[in-house]
């Protein structure tokens, strides 16, 4: 079993997922028409990994999208998948 952190920070839309084996199993999202990614993006991850039952340390690889979007928010997904992938020494899709 594979599993795959998605995150999406490019627009007013925060959105964490998982994937097993390329399926959607887990998702929260939030577009309340500010850019609170920051806030709220790790409360996120915490709770689909809560919501699947694994620890992050069960997370295979983190993938994470590169916009067309707003910078802020883009620097934000970005630089949290990093810090995981490098903490974890997974790969950054």
């Amino acid at each position: 079993m594979v599993y795959i952190l998605n995150i999406e920070t490019s627009t007013k839309n925060c959105s964490v997922s998982i994937a097993k084996d390329g399926q959607l199993i887990a998702m929260k999202e939030l577009n309340n028409g500010n850019y609170s990614h920051a806030e709220v993006l790790h409360p996120f991850i915490d709770e689909v990994l809560g919501i699947v039952a694994i620890s992050i340390t069960d997370i295979k690889a983190v993938a994470v999208s590169k916009g067309p979007g707003s910078y802020t928010g883009l620097r934000i997904g970005v630089s949290s998948a990093k810090g995981l992938c490098f903490a974890q020494n997974i790969p950054l899709i």
